[in-house]
């Protein structure tokens, strides 16, 4: 139970993103039209914001076909056509539904510790009042020690007799099957290309002084507030279940490539009418979901969404996020998300944190009093201590140790 209670709370990912259409497959009307034309406005085939990164993820809102295919357990499609029972159905995945609202916001600079809490915790100003405003912060990652250093030949030599508390046996997330636990990163870094084995385990010492937390998070009151910090580490083709987090999330990418689906905490996404389970309830009553643990959404599946069963997920507004090696993320508490990673080496260091309702002055005068500019990388992950959870708050602090060099300070 206490496995379980870790893994609910660290959301695995898993599986690839397919490019190609199934055999037999065919485009839809929207995207024919849109192959015939390159100045096509067919909404499900809209690349989103100018500011998005150039590649763009799968299906319409990224560039490819919906695929039909009949659902099973259906009447064959012969048979329905003669019969006249219905129109083909088309077989959509989740980036396929909704109403896509381009790429979140795009960086190249990172703000002050008082900007970051306004613009983007509070969102005072913008549209998400009080819900957060998810951001992508360009390169962000690259001042980092561990962008230039954590090659696996670096990190077997290097950090190879470290601890790693858990590693996920799947890379498509169900969360219901129980990870290895204590394998050192030797171990893993001689396995993981060769098997669906996947990190998801407490940042290891060690590898904690080469991660950097962004210098938003400085001072204002975020560092006595920290959760946990994780280290994301597969072969790639990941993929996660949809799910949200309570604890604000500073994601950043030093490996591959993620591709992110975001939808607002307003919405209803937690509700049975979008296919939300609680997994030791479900458990009860559908062997389906024996061993399952955790809240999110398990009715559907991702790669086929049934939208005559979920027509919810038609209506929904959602933004994309394509994260690239030297990127960092922010997503704000309470966001829906879905995340997936192409085939490739994929590694990535996370912090999970609470933020507070109001902002502490105080502590960034402190640090500017002690000669230290807080919009610098100041502080590693093994300066701080970490634990604090909504329901068990314990307040956590970091001290200044070893600030990273200005050279690689300048993005």
């Amino acid at each position: 139970r206490q496995a379980q209670a870790t893994r609910a709370h660290r959301h695995t990912m898993a599986l690839p993103m397919h490019e190609l259409p199934l055999e037999g497959s065919m485009a839809s009307p929207c995207c024919a039209s849109a192959s015939s034309s390159s100045s096509s406005s067919a909404p499900c085939c809209s690349p989103g914001s100018s500011s998005a990164p150039a590649a763009v993820p799968r299906g319409c809102a990224r560039g490819g076909a919906l695929r039909w295919r009949p659902r099973a357990g259906r009447r064959p499609l012969a048979l329905m056509l003669a019969l006249g029972l219905t129109e083909p159905a088309w077989a959509k995945t989740i980036w396929e539904v909704g109403q896509p609202q381009g790429h979140i916001d795009l960086h190249e600079e990172l703000p002050t510790p008082q900007e970051f809490h306004k613009k983007y915790v509070l969102d005072e100003d913008g549209p998400f009042k009080r819900a957060g405003r998810p951001a992508l912060f360009k390169g962000a990652a690259k001042a980092m020690p561990a962008f230039e250093l954590w090659t696996d030949d670096y990190l077997k030599q290097k950090h190879g007799k470290v601890k790693m508390d858990q590693v996920e046996t799947e890379k498509r997330e169900t969360r219901s099957k129980l990870p290895h636990e204590n394998w050192n990163l030797a171990k893993f870094l001689a396995k993981y290309n060769t098997s669906d084995i996947y990190s998801t385990a407490q940042t290891p010492k060690g590898l904690s002084d080469e991660v950097f937390l962004l210098p938003p998070m400085n001072c204002g009151g975020f560092t006595s507030r920290l959760s946990s910090t994780v280290l994301w580490f597969s072969s790639g083709d990941t993929k996660s279940v949809i799910h949200n987090d309570g604890q604000h999330n500073f994601h950043c990418i030093f490996s591959g490539r993620k591709d992110w689906i975001l939808w607002q905490p307003s919405e209803t996404i937690n509700t049975r009418a979008f296919g939300w389970i609680r997994g030791e309830e479900e458990a009860k009553t559908n062997p389906k979901f024996k061993d399952t643990y955790g809240t999110y959404v398990g009715l559907i599946d991702t790669e086929d969404v049934d939208t005559n069963e979920f027509p919810g997920w038609d209506t929904l507004k959602w933004w994309k996020l394509n994260m690239e090696a030297g990127d960092c993320a922010y997503i704000p508490a309470r966001w829906f998300h879905f995340v997936e990673a192409p085939r490739g080496r994929s590694l990535t260091v996370h912090v999970w944190f609470e933020a507070g309702g109001k902002f502490d002055q105080r502590s960034c005068d402190t640090m500017e009093a002690q000669g230290h500019n807080t919009s610098e990388y100041l502080l590693r992950i093994s300066d701080c201590t970490w634990g604090h959870e909504p329901d068990k708050p314990k307040k956590t602090k970091c001290k200044v140790r070893k600030p990273a060099p200005r050279k690689v300070d300048e993005l």
